[in-house]
């Protein structure tokens, strides 16, 4: 092949550089994000948008040859811009640009630290398609040769990264594609949202996959929207809100802070903001809220770190959580508000849960405790017209709107139908519509009185208020009693219901019961009967509901 140009890498120390992209990248999966990240800086170049282009990356995965490369169709370098990329590392040229997320210039070597090799081939329009190779152990004392690729692999304008010979531990064929397919859907949520790009992966043998992204606009539950302006000497630059209140708890999809649509962290992780939280007294725990899903975009008024985890020290950075500390405030009324709701919902799946499993422990030993039901009887339906002159909603023959339908969908016997009296009427009056509509009451099915084996278990909060409220008929859980709250080994304001809380709720409400019992049959028990009695109630009532509650997996609140 014709060599077109020459560099060499402006590396000192090859080891270092190694170990510092160890650290930063913990696996190769988040190192094989920076090649994405590239692609997506170059799809938004002002000259890529001006095409009207979709942009895609193509990621191809050859299990058996274990080689991963990644495809784009954006733009593409010229063989001294290709050279300047792999050369130039810790001065990126991309610092000053306003569309580039990348920073630092290494993150292109980021393979060193996971595989031996590296090809790049980048074809720009006017110029030849150039190709290098490289390996870790190049250091600045090589030439580095950029030679012109006559095979022409590249059907557009764009680049390809080709990274092979892993070391042992990285390549897995079973879970490679699926882990690399987890880490771009995780990372790049926020701009495959956005529709900047699209992500396919070709997995040799298989078929082909596209990456997606979290849709939680389509599901239930309040949001939080808003576009605050940012203050300061830069117009037009916004901080983006995008949150949302779900009905169904979600796994690791927690709020995050995005920087050009690119994730920057759990905004519950950043630590830079739980410690700007602490010096104010405030705490960080509704964004762990796994209700809580969305982003928050901040549209480069501040810059990463290093790492790529959280946001440099900066006079911006604290004007951007002095937003977001407002932000949480709101949050905080949305999510008091939605897991009230839910709150109240679970309680009383659990109640019901709960009486009907005591219920029927206590059914053989005839107890009566009374509860309300309907009664399953239909409502009745009042035909009654309101008072008005001309209301007859059923008229006969001698009444507008009886005697049958005429002609044009008018009254009776062909006549129109006045307006607020019964009848079809036409275009120019309706019956039944007016200042005097007829109309019935709506039925009602009344409550009626049954006797259940069982009391009847609520739970509700009474602060300073006994572990057990008896209404007589029905048992109240005091959740704000301190056993209580000791005992919920979730701390975050839900109540988790494991073993050791249902077994203290099996033990609290099992005397009430065994009170009943022996007053029924009118004697007064020893106190070694009334300890036996509520023990062996108490641990079949823990049996029967850790093998139904805990199956349902109640975390609530």
């Amino acid at each position: 092949m014709k060599t077109i140009a020459k560099t060499r890498l402006q590396i000192r120390d090859q080891n270092e550089l190694i170990n510092q992209i160890s650290g930063t990248y913990k696996d190769f999966y988040r190192a094989a994000m920076e090649y994405i990240d590239n692609s997506i800086d170059a799809a938004s170049m002002p000259e890529f948008q001006s095409k009207r282009m979709v942009p895609r990356i193509e990621i191809h995965i050859d299990a058996d040859k274990k080689t991963v490369s990644f495809t784009d169709n954006c733009a593409g370098m010229a063989p001294d811009e290709l050279c300047e990329l792999l050369s130039s590392v810790g001065r990126s040229r991309k610092k000053a640009v306003a569309w580039a997320n990348g920073q630092f210039g290494f993150g292109v070597h980021a393979f060193r630290a996971f595989a031996k090799d590296a090809v790049f081939i980048s074809r720009k329009k006017g110029c030849k398609e150039a190709v290098i190779k490289i390996d870790r152990t190049v250091d600045e004392r090589k030439d580095v040769h950029c030679y012109e690729n006559s095979k022409n692999e590249l059907t557009d304008c764009g680049t390809r990264v080709t990274i092979s010979r892993f070391d042992p531990h990285v390549f897995k064929k079973s879970s490679f594609a699926i882990a690399l397919a987890g880490e771009i859907e995780h990372h790049f949520d926020d701009v495959l949202r956005a529709k900047r790009i699209r992500i396919f992966i070709n997995e040799k043998g298989k078929k082909h996959y596209e990456c997606k992204y979290f849709d939680y606009s389509k599901l239930v539950g309040p949001e939080l929207k808003r576009s605050v302006n940012f203050d300061n000497d830069e117009s037009g630059i916004s901080v983006e809100v995008d949150l949302k209140v779900l009905d169904k708890a979600q796994e690791n999809r927690l709020p995050v802070l995005t920087n050009k649509r690119r994730r920057i962290q759990s905004i519950s992780d950043l630590k830079s903001f739980k410690n700007y939280l602490r010096l104010h007294g405030d705490i960080s725990y509704v964004w762990t809220n796994p209700f809580v899903v969305g982003s928050i975009e901040i549209n480069n008024v501040c810059s990463p770190n290093l790492t790529r985890d959280d946001l440099k020290d900066s006079v911006n950075r604290e004007k951007l959580y002095e937003i977001l500390r407002e932000v949480q405030t709101d949050l905080k009324i949305l999510i008091d508000d939605a897991m009230n709701k839910k709150t109240q919902e679970s309680f009383k799946k659990i109640s019901k849960i709960m009486s009907d499993c005591l219920s029927q422990i206590l059914q053989k030993f005839k107890l009566e405790f009374e509860q309300l039901v309907p009664s399953g009887e239909p409502g009745t339906y009042n035909e009654k017209p309101n008072s008005q002159d001309g209301d007859v909603p059923f008229g006969g023959e001698d009444v507008p709107g009886g005697g049958g339908e005429g002609a044009n969908g008018t009254g009776s016997g062909g006549s129109i139908s006045d307006a607020g009296q019964s009848g079809p009427g036409d275009s120019n009056t309706s019956g039944g519509s007016g200042a005097g509509q007829a109309s019935s009451t709506s039925g009602s099915s009344n409550e009626k009185v049954i006797t259940s084996p069982g009391p009847k278990i609520e739970f509700q909060n009474h602060a300073g208020e006994d572990r057990v409220i008896d209404l007589g008929n029905s048992l109240i859980v005091n959740t704000q009693h301190p056993d209580f709250i000791s005992r919920n080994v979730n701390k975050t304001g839900r109540v988790k219901f494991d073993v050791r809380l249902l077994s203290y709720v099996s033990q609290i409400i099992s005397p009430y019961c065994v009170h009943r019992l022996f007053e029924k049959r009118g004697r007064v028990p020893s106190v070694s009967e009334v300890a036996d009695n509520v023990v062996n109630l108490s641990l079949k009532v823990e049996n029967v509901l850790v093998g139904t509650l805990l199956g349902e997996e109640m975390d609530i609140g």
